[in-house]
C-alpha cells in the first residue's frame, strides 16, 4: 500500500483560526500513519507555512508543494480545516480545482452557497426546508429599523451574513440596541442578517459522504450555558451541555437525521458537513449548515461521530478515502 501525502490546512482569514489549528491538530493525531503522511499547513493573509517536526517552510503556491530539508513534497490531497474563509467559502477549494488537487470537502459552489446564510436559506426554502424570516443589512446602505423589527419582531438574532462561529451575533431584545448590533456583525463579516427569534430546542446533527451517499451520524441537543450557544458557550465557559443522543421523541429525532441527509444532496456536499437546526412545536427549522465544521476536542462532531461507533481514524480516513473516489465510475448495480 502507498502512503500518501495529506495536507492538512487550517488557520485562514477569520476569527476561527484558533479553533482551526486545534482542528487540525486533532485530525492529524487521528490519522493512520501506515495510510498517511501528514503535514500541517498554516494559511493566513502573508504567507502558507508548513510544519513539519517543530519547523516550518514555505509552501510554494504555484503547485502546492513543500521542500523539507532538501526535498521536494507534493501533496495527494488534502484535509481541509479552515474555518471560515478562505476555507469554508470556496476560494480555497477554486484554488485547489486550478492545480488539480483534490480535497475532502465541499467544492466551490456548494461552499459558496452554504457559508453566504441568505444565500443558502433562499435555497433550501425552495427545496421545502423551513427556515426562520429574515432580512438583510447591506454594509453602507441604509435601513428602516422599526419596519425590520415590525416585520420580525423582538428579541431577535443580528449575525453575520458570512461568518461562523457565532462571532458577531447579537441577541437583540430591545430597539435601543439594534443599530450596535448590525454594526458589530458588519464588523466581523460584510452584510447583516436580522432572523426573527424561534422558541424551541437547539440540535446539532453531523453528516458524512460514504460510498458516495449521505449519511446522518447523530443528532446532538444543545443546552448553552448562556442565553444563547455563542462563542463563548461553545468554546470557553463552563456549564455549556452538548447532549448526545438529542432528548427528543424518535419521531423528531429521526426528522432531524432525515432533514440533514436531504440538506447534504441539495446542497450537493462531500465529505464531513454539521447542520444545526431549532426543533420547535410547530416544526423544525434550519439555522444554519457547516460545511468545514469544528473537529477540536471541544467540537460537536467528534463525540456524534464516537457515539455512532465510529473511532477518529476511521472516521478521519472515510473523508479522506472519498475524495480518491469518482462515483460517477463506480457500478451501482
Amino acid at each position: 500500500m502507498t502512503t500518501k501525502n495529506i495536507a492538512i490546512v487550517y488557520g485562514g482569514f477569520s476569527g476561527e483560526r484558533v479553533i482551526s489549528e486545534k482542528s487540525a491538530h486533532l485530525v492529524q493525531k487521528h490519522l493512520d500513519i501506515e495510510k498517511y503522511n501528514s503535514y500541517l499547513i498554516d494559511i493566513d493573509h502573508h504567507a502558507w507555512t508548513a510544519w513539519f517536526n517543530g519547523n516550518s517552510y514555505p509552501v510554494s503556491k504555484d503547485d502546492f508543494s513543500v521542500i523539507i530539508e532538501g526535498e521536494k513534497i507534493n501533496f495527494d490531497g488534502v484535509f481541509n480545516a479552515v474555518h471560515g474563509t478562505p476555507g469554508e467559502d470556496g476560494k480555497l477549494q477554486g484554488y485547489f480545482d486550478v492545480i488539480n488537487m483534490p480535497y475532502n470537502n465541499c467544492d466551490v459552489l456548494s461552499s459558496a452557497m452554504s457559508f453566504n446564510k441568505l444565500t443558502c436559506n433562499l435555497f433550501l426554502a425552495g427545496a421545502g426546508i423551513k427556515v426562520a424570516k429574515s432580512h438583510l443589512v447591506r454594509l453602507g446602505h441604509e435601513y428602516d429599523k422599526k419596519a425590520i423589527i415590525k416585520k420580525l419582531g423582538l428579541p431577535c438574532f443580528v449575525k453575520p451574513c458570512d461568518g461562523g462561529s457565532s462571532i458577531g451575533v447579537t441577541k437583540v431584545k430591545k430597539e435601543e440596541d439594534f443599530d450596535e448590533a448590525i454594526r458589530y456583525a458588519q464588523e466581523e463579516g460584510v452584510d447583516a442578517l436580522i432572523e426573527s427569534f424561534l422558541d424551541g430546542m437547539e440540535v446539532s446533527c453531523g453528516c458524512i459522504n460514504i460510498n458516495g451517499q449521505a449519511k446522518a451520524v447523530a443528532v446532538t441537543e444543545i443546552v448553552p450555558a448562556n442565553e444563547f450557544f455563542d462563542y463563548e458557550s461553545k468554546y470557553t465557559a463552563d456549564g455549556t451541555q452538548e447532549i448526545t443522543p438529542a432528548r427528543l421523541p424518535k419521531d423528531r429525532y429521526d426528522e432531524v437525521m432525515r432533514l440533514t441527509e436531504v440538506i447534504y444532496l441539495y446542497l450537493n456536499c462531500k465529505g464531513m458537513i454539521r447542520v444545526d437546526f431549532m426543533v420547535c412545536d410547530d416544526a423544525t427549522y434550519m439555522i444554519e449548515p457547516n460545511t468545514t465544521p469544528g473537529l477540536s476536542d471541544a467540537s460537536i462532531l467528534p463525540q456524534q461521530a464516537i457515539y455512532a461507533g465510529y473511532d477518529l481514524e476511521t472516521f478521519f480516513d472515510i473523508s479522506l478515502s472519498e475524495m480518491f473516489v469518482d462515483h460517477s465510475k463506480v457500478d451501482k448495480n
